[in-house]
Parts: C-alpha cells; structure tokens; sequence
C-alpha cells in the first residue's frame, strides 16, 4: 500500500508546535516489553501522546483528553516514569522541530530554556540501526552538544 507520507506527518503532527514555550511538567511512557510504544507528556498542564502511527513508520504527536496515569495495564505491559526523561522535567520548551522522515528515523526534538548542551528526542525505531527483532515501537534519546572548546593546554 503506497502513503502520501508528507500528508500524514502534516495531519499526524498538528498538534506539535503548540507546545513550544511550555513547561514539560512531567513525563510518562507505555511499554510493551522490551519496546517503547508511547511516551506522553504533561506540557503546560495538558497531556500529549508521542507515538508511531502507519506502524511506527512515522511518528504521530497528539492532544489527549485525559490526564495519563502510572499503571501497570497487565504482565509486561505498564505507563510508567523513565530516567532518560527526568532531566528535562521543570524546563520550558524553546524549540520543537521535526526530524528524518518516514522510515528513517522520523520523530520530533525538544530545545530547553536552560539546557543549551541537551535536547530530548522522540524517533521511530526504523532508522537503519534498530535493534533485531524491534518492530512498530520508538526510541528515546538525549542529543549531547558541545559548542565551546577551550585551546589545548600548549605548556609542552
């Protein structure tokens, strides 16, 4: 089946870009074992859903009508706080952009006010590199920046 994917990423990302200058409040995501399957967010006190869509070829960002709990939904699968996304709890979103494109690493990354060295970022898991036996799920990563370089020490 053929996908006008520049469409789909339109109308699966509306919601987007209405997060920018928001505080990410908290954050929650829903894993099917091993796989990530959602993450969603608490941004400026609503709840948004960051998730594959086609199955996982792109990634969808989506307004929830109601708030996302902890739970544990049966064996092996549960809503639950991750490390990875603690560190961005608490700061205001500058920047939001969308990055590759279906089936190669479509997803979203978040800029934080007071974090210049760090962005979150929310992908598909098809981007050339994905683990064996990983389908229609995502991944969740923290860019790591430097953007200033001392001289080396030339006291040789």
């Amino acid at each position: 089946m053929e996908y006008d994917y520049e469409k789909l990423i339109k109308e699966k990302c509306a919601d987007l870009y209405e997060v920018k200058g928001e505080i990410l409040e908290s954050a929650l995501a829903n894993i099917v074992e091993p796989e990530i399957n959602v993450v969603h967010l608490n941004i400026g006190g609503e709840w948004y859903s960051a998730h594959g869509e086609i199955g996982s070829e792109i990634l969808g960002f989506h307004k929830r009508e109601e708030k996302v709990i902890e739970e544990k939904i049966n064996e092996g699968s549960w809503v639950g706080k991750l490390p990875i996304l603690d560190q961005f709890i608490g700061h205001k979103i500058v920047e939001v952009r969308q990055i590759g494109e279906a089936w190669n690493g479509h997803g979203f990354e978040f800029s934080f006010d007071d974090i210049p060295n760090k962005t979150l970022i929310l992908q598909s898991i098809y981007t050339g590199s994905e683990p064996k036996d990983f389908n229609d799920c995502m991944r969740i990563g923290v860019g790591n920046y430097v953007y200033a370089v001392e001289a080396p020490n030339k006291a040789n």
